[in-house]
């Protein structure tokens, strides 16, 4: 999906994020200056509902595991 949108990997999950619903929002951090223009690249990429399906499908939610969650 990053190659079919010319994005970073980083800007991918980012837009995801930003993607799902107005009441969730991204906090990433960084101590670069070029990290942060990197970031905020991902306002540029819309993915479409089908990129959505195809990351939830990549990544189901049932398969996230671990003692913080």
């Amino acid at each position: 999906l990053g190659k079919k949108h010319g994005c970073t990997p980083a800007q991918l999950a980012l837009a995801w994020v930003l993607q799902q619903g107005k009441d969730v929002v991204p906090i990433p951090g960084t101590t670069k200056i070029k990290n942060l223009d990197q970031n905020l690249g991902a306002l540029a990429v819309k993915l479409s509902e089908e990129d959505l399906r195809e990351i939830s499908a990549a990544v189901p939610v049932d398969d996230i595991a671990g003692s913080r969650y």
